[in-house]
């Protein structure tokens, strides 16, 4: 049943991949004017557009692997930054351990305004978007970090389909801003993190009981060098796919 489950999963992201090539062959990235560069090649920038932002983390540590550096860069320049985690990962320790090593990550990150579901079990499709929808309303974000459709793992996945049903309730929404843990993207938007490398990769070292499990570390730094290093960038990079809530509702939800 598991290995049929993972199937799914796979088939799904599949679909929305194909899709989402379709679209893009027939727009050539319909992005905002001011994420435009080249056809193809994603445009690099300092900080994504905005001043509030809203980070959906399926589970303390997705964050920080899939846009922590961005996130200390937002908030170095004075941006504001909420994250929500959604569920608590068990195993091999106690929650008392995992709390805290969590708190250690988000000192890292410099993150302080945090929401938080500290159940083991990931909400339902309904409760979740519900919980995304009242995020959107009560703190206006202009930009959502969220994991890509393209995830091989069924929360993430989730929580994109939960963001999408959220933002489609209202009609319209803020940007979404699609980062990367357990599944490359195809990204518009690269984000230069070499300065904030070391401080990335110690909120990421900071979650020790994942870390032990699976090399997050080895994990981010490899997928951050090679997008650096596509785009002749030295160091290290973080890739998002940026889509305003219109082409977001078009490419998804037809």
């Amino acid at each position: 049943m598991y290995h049929y489950i993972i199937f799914l999963v796979a088939m799904q992201a599949a679909r929305l991949e194909l899709k989402f090539i379709a679209e893009k062959m027939r727009n050539r990235f319909t992005v905002p004017d001011r994420l435009e560069g080249t056809a193809w090649s994603p445009k690099v920038m300092s900080l994504p557009p905005g001043e509030r932002f809203l980070v959906l983390s399926p589970h303390p540590d997705d964050d920080a692997v899939g846009c922590g550096g961005t996130l200390i860069k937002l908030l170095d320049a004075g941006k504001a930054v909420r994250v929500v985690y959604f569920s608590m990962q068990e195993g091999a320790f106690t929650r008392e351990e995992r709390e805290r090593e969590i708190e250690a990550a988000l000192k890292e990150l410099g993150v302080k305004d945090v929401r938080s579901r500290r159940s083991a079990a990931f909400p339902s499709p309904k409760e979740a978007t519900a919980i995304i929808a009242e995020e959107i309303s009560s703190f206006a974000p202009d930009g959502v970090f969220v994991p890509s459709p393209f995830e091989n793992h069924n929360e993430h996945i989730r929580t994109f389909e939960s963001f999408l049903g959220a933002v489609g309730d209202r009609g319209s929404g803020p940007d979404a801003i699609m980062y990367e843990v357990w599944g490359p993207l195809m990204p518009n938007l690269l984000v230069p993190i070499t300065d904030v490398w070391e401080r990335k990769s110690a909120a990421v070292r900071a979650h020790r009981t994942q870390v032990r499990e699976i090399d997050y570390v080895r994990a981010a730094q490899g997928l951050n060098g090679y997008r650096a290093a596509t785009m002749a960038i030295d160091g290290y990079a973080e890739a998002f796919l940026h889509l305003p809530s219109s082409s977001l509702l078009r490419t998804f939800c037809r």
